[in-house]
């Protein structure tokens, strides 16, 4: 279900950032792949938090990063489960779709019942 939930979430996010390109809100695609940039933010620490130039070139110099490896780096997905995934995806994408007619909906949703249907088990 995580998975599920995260892929909606990132087809609405990838739905979003095309709206925004196609309104202008981003000055050119590379730039849609972050909702906001570094620029930005420097900007918004000097003005709105009142911070000096020094004050934040000392606290960026002073950062660190610290690498946390995972005790299970690699994920094996079935090819079954990742196909799903895509079919899954895909309609998503459709549904938001400016232009989709209410048919066109009704069978994106049955569509998408179908691949998220969940078989139960028998308990014996």
């Amino acid at each position: 279900m995580l998975k599920l939930a995260n892929l909606t979430e990132e087809v609405q996010i990838a739905c979003r950032q095309r709206i925004k390109l196609k309104k202008g809100d981003f000055a050119d695609e590379n730039s849609a792949m972050t909702e906001s940039d570094i620029e930005e933010t420097l900007k918004r620490l000097m003005g709105e938090l009142k911070k000096s130039p020094e004050e934040v070139f000392d606290a960026l110099k002073n950062q660190t990063v610290d690498l946390v490896f995972t005790a299970h780096p690699t994920q094996f997905v079935r090819r079954s489960l990742l196909q799903k995934r895509r079919r899954i995806r895909n309609c998503l994408t459709q549904l938001y779709a400016k232009d989709i007619t209410p048919d066109d909906k009704q069978e994106l949703d049955e569509a998408l019942q179908r691949e998220c249907h969940f078989p139960t088990q028998r308990l014996v």
